[in-house]
């Protein structure tokens, strides 16, 4: 099912890549762990956070109109405005074999906030500037790794490339030094990783059950989940993801996006899911074992 606030996401999304840009492959524009925040102090994750943590504002805090105009200023004339997704709860009366219950049924729903660099007259006070002292990426990305929960067997035997094999839960990565960079070598490995948070005793997505072939609608977001946990594991640990993005590849991603527009902020739930177990964020779930195809 869609709603208005997939079309206003996804619109945002196709936006990006009609304009050659791959949102969850360009760097952020905040600093290293930082992230976008209301004005009342709440961050931002997942989809919403990198959306915002793309624009250009030195400032990471957001407001409604409204909002604004409580704090006594206004949003300037012309300003746009970023959406942002919320789960609703709607409750509604339900009559089972004479019985009558309560249920609550989730509701996707999206409003629009603006930065404070968009607003004037706000009794706000100015934002420190002083950025933290950034991690030494290479490190934080080693213990990154290191500290993943439960994690897949690794190892650097994939020759030219890199999968994820759920069959056996073992993560392949070509030499370190077949990479052109450090970034490329981060993004490829943490990409990998997301997928392995698939398998039945992590998160358990189904991968042997509903990913079936290459270019199938759930191989498709399969991928973009794993694109996803690598773009917030990088922006964690300070790493650029420089990964290709080439005219075929931003075309590929348009279309499927295009043909569904659910996509974008499934697979971002699923992405910051992911990346949250690596980060030791979630508890361990055992279930059955799997079998499956490769996950590039």
């Amino acid at each position: 099912m869609t709603s208005k606030a997939h079309e206003a996401i996804t619109a945002r999304i196709l936006e990006a890549l009609e304009a050659g840009t791959v949102p969850w492959r360009k760097p952020w524009h905040l600093p290293a762990g930082a992230y976008p925040q209301s004005v009342a102090g709440h961050r931002y994750n997942g989809i919403n956070a990198l959306l915002l943590g793309l624009t250009e504002y030195s400032d990471t805090r957001w407001l409604t109109f409204n909002k604004a105009r409580e704090m006594g200023g206004t949003v300037r004339k012309g300003e746009k405005g970023m959406p942002l997704v919320f789960w609703k709860q709607h409750m509604v009366e339900e009559t089972k074999d004479g019985e009558s219950k309560i249920k609550a049924i989730p509701l996707l729903r999206y409003y629009t906030v603006f930065n404070v660099e968009q607003c004037d007259g706000l009794t706000i006070k100015p934002q420190d500037t002083a950025e933290p002292t950034p991690p030494d990426p290479i490190p934080a990305a080693e213990a990154m790794v290191a500290g993943m929960p439960n994690p897949p067997k690794m190892a650097n035997d994939g020759g030219d490339r890199a999968y994820y094999q759920p069959t056996i839960d073992s993560l392949h990565m070509p030499p370190r030094n077949a990479f052109k960079d450090t970034g490329e070598y981060y993004a490829t490995l943490f990409h990998e990783m997301g997928h392995s948070t698939g398998h039945p005793k992590r998160l358990n997505r189904g991968l042997s059950e509903k990913v079936t072939a290459f270019g199938s609608e759930d191989y498709s977001k399969e991928e973009l989940v794993a694109e996803f946990t690598a773009a917030f594991l990088t922006h964690q640990v300070g790493i650029q993801n420089t990964l290709d993005n080439s005219a075929a590849y931003v075309a590929n991603w348009a279309r499927v996006i295009r043909n569904d527009v659910t996509l974008v902020l499934a697979a971002a739930s699923l992405g910051q899911k992911a990346a949250d177990y690596i980060l030791g964020r979630v508890k361990l779930e055992h279930f059955r074992s799997v079998d499956g195809p490769l996950f590039y």
